[in-house]
């Protein structure tokens, strides 16, 4: 299913809203470009053959063996999944963030429903 709305918010820079709940208040800690580079290595491009679920399982392995100190593994996700789309699907990451007042798992369920 594709989003049927087409006025998204844009982001510049490739910079990203934080959810509108924030999972941890430590986010004075930078994402070292290596580990931006390693989720854009994997991105979910929304093509017939992807799927959603195997995505976001991928991500969450990933991210299982990553550590920043002082923030939560809820955090780090929140912070590099929008790294791990492109185009539409990443417009389509920004306007339904608004919607899940910072729940990881209600933003996996919205987004495995639109793809």
């Amino acid at each position: 299913m594709k989003p049927t709305s087409t006025s998204y918010p844009s982001a510049s820079k490739g910079e990203f809203p934080e959810p509108p709940s924030k999972p941890n208040l430590s986010f004075g800690n930078e994402l070292h470009a290596s580990l931006k580079a390693l989720v854009r290595a994997q991105p979910f491009l929304w093509h017939d053959n992807e799927n959603p679920f195997h995505h976001l399982l991928e991500f969450e392995e990933m991210c299982s063996c990553l550590s920043i100190s002082g923030m939560t593994q809820e955090t780090l996700r929140w912070k590099l999944f929008p790294f791990s789309l492109t185009g539409k699907v990443k417009q389509w990451y920004i306007f339904a963030i608004e919607s899940t007042n910072g729940d990881w798992d209600e933003i996996k369920d919205k987004f495995c429903l639109a793809f």
